[in-house]
């Protein structure tokens, strides 16, 4: 089958991607010793950009950017035009077209975001893309490619080559993906490989799109780390930094060695060690020009002093403020971070008790210390040990670091009024509301009518009188006092999630 038949067919959701948000990628540099260009009035080209729901949100938020989207599939660079149009932004175009026959005038931008493309394509368009980067990337730009690690996947290869041979390559992508569940029935059956039994049960819960681009695409080419740098370097590139979750970091003594290109060297052999330790599947590439005026090197956790950080976290026990003992933090994905030193537990509370904003290292440094005082602990707040405790949550993602706190509305207000993005993603079917801080958000249907009546013309009475009576045409009758407070709690829930303006 055509490749870009079967993305017509069953097409990768069109999703806000948090790793690719340009102002989460100029962090990341910094930590890297690298200065990336201000994220709110950069040029920004995505590739294989769908329909543009990672980039359009992208483009809403940052007015002053110029966004341009190119894509190969008609079908959904078409989707995304029209949604544009719609919602009557002028700073973003999607260019149907083919990344390897782009024309040469596109110019130079600050950053680029190539998600999910260099694994799933051949060698040659492997090649035309980072000659994209390299020929398009401004001086001190920063590209985001993101890839398949051959340690991670070689234990994946016999499910892979398995459900390959055992449906048909001639076959519709959905029938194919059909054909390719009942395969996994008769596998589960035969292996016994706790890896790929493991795999197996995470396909049948995985979106469509995943098993069918990752295990029956006709491209899938995992690649070592070293490799992928050589093919940088042929490029006139180099590797800046991992944009993706850490939980071990690269660390080595550079025994005073003045040699730039020697450091970075051994920083690249640990990063390819480590993804063998590891068993890395994927990848997220920071990518900058050769003569990029920057002297690469491993995150340093000094940098964490010049940034803002914000986080979406949980705990589900009483937090010890007085012990170093280990706690559990939940992110909404269900990832789990285990925290020890009381300063920390206590910057994370005020992190999530103020999400969706940042907070400066000076002010979540001392906005712990005062958390602690409030709960009669008196202890002085040790930089160091604060500072190294919050790197390694911000390479987990944990904690996410972004340029600088900016302002977002927390409270609904008397008449609470949504973005006009997130009201027309509401309103769109198969589009999906991205928040505050570029993740997707997942409404029911009731949640998105909502969502879209919030013109900030109606004061709360009247959204709930609109939604019981909403629920009623959908065959749900709930006592009036119910859906005042269902309506009042998704409204903060909008709030949290950074939808909503001043009225």
């Amino acid at each position: 089958m055509d490749t870009l038949q079967s993305y017509d067919e069953l097409p990768y959701d069109s999703l806000p991607l948090p790793e690719t948000q340009p102002d989460f990628l100029a962090a990341l540099a910094r930590l890297h010793g690298f200065d990336a260009p201000d994220p709110t009035c950069a040029r920004i080209l995505e590739l294989g950009c769908a329909s543009g729901g990672n980039l359009i949100p992208l483009a809403w938020r940052w007015p002053a950017s110029q966004c341009v989207g190119i894509e190969l599939s008609r079908v959904q660079a078409e989707a995304g035009a029209e949604f544009i149009r719609a919602l009557g932004l002028s700073n973003v175009r999607i260019v149907h077209g083919d990344l390897a026959a782009l024309s040469a005038d596109l110019g130079e931008f600050d950053y680029i975001i190539a998600h999910g493309v260099f694994s799933w394509v051949p060698p040659a368009v492997q090649e035309a893309l980072l000659e994209l980067c390299r020929r398009h990337l401004a001086p001190r730009g920063i590209a985001y490619i993101s890839f398949n690690v051959a340690a991670g996947w070689r234990s994946l290869e016999p499910l892979r080559a398995a459900l390959l041979a055992r449906t048909g390559a001639d076959q519709p992508a959905p029938a194919r993906y059909e054909a390719a569940l009942r395969v996994l029935d008769e596998l589960e059956a035969q292996w016994t490989d706790p890896a790929l039994l493991k795999e197996i049960a995470y396909l049948r819960t995985a979106a469509p799109s995943y098993l069918f681009h990752e295990y029956l695409a006709e491209f899938n080419a995992p690649l070592e780390f070293g490799r992928f740098d050589a093919a940088l370097a042929a490029h006139a590139l180099r590797y800046v930094g991992e944009a993706g979750p850490r939980h071990a970091v690269v660390e080595f003594d550079d025994g005073g060695e003045a040699d730039a290109r020697r450091r970075a060297e051994r920083w690249r052999d640990a990063e390819a060690a480590l993804d063998a330790a590891l068993a890395t599947r994927f990848r997220r590439a920071l990518i900058a020009r050769a003569d990029a005026p920057a002297d690469p090197h491993p995150a340093r956790a000094d940098a964490l002093r010049e940034l803002a950080f914000y986080a979406d976290l949980r705990c589900d026990e009483e937090i010890d403020l007085e012990q170093a003992t280990e706690q559990a933090f939940l992110n909404p994905a269900g990832n789990t971070f285990r925290v020890a030193p009381p300063v920390m537990k206590a910057a994370l509370m005020v992190l999530s008790a103020r999400y969706p904003a940042a907070l400066t290292y000076a002010d979540l440094q001392a906005a712990a210390g005062s958390v602690m005082v409030d709960c009669g602990v008196v202890a002085e707040v040790d930089d160091g040990a604060f500072r190294t405790a919050l790197f390694q949550l911000v390479m987990a993602h944990a904690v996410m670091p972004t340029p600088s706190a900016g302002p977002v509305v927390i409270d609904p207000g008397s008449h609470p009024r949504a973005n006009a993005l997130a009201r027309l993603q509401a309103r769109s079917p198969g589009w999906v509301v991205s928040g505050r801080r570029h993740v997707a958000i997942d409404l029911d249907a009731a949640g998105r009518a909502l969502l879209a009546l919030l013109d900030g013309n109606r004061a709360l009475p009247e959204l709930s009188a609109a939604m019981q009576a909403w629920l009623a045409a959908a065959g749900v009758d709930l006592p009036e006092a119910a859906v005042n407070e269902l309506t009042a709690r998704q409204l903060w829930l909008f709030a949290r999630q950074g939808l909503l303006e001043e009225t």
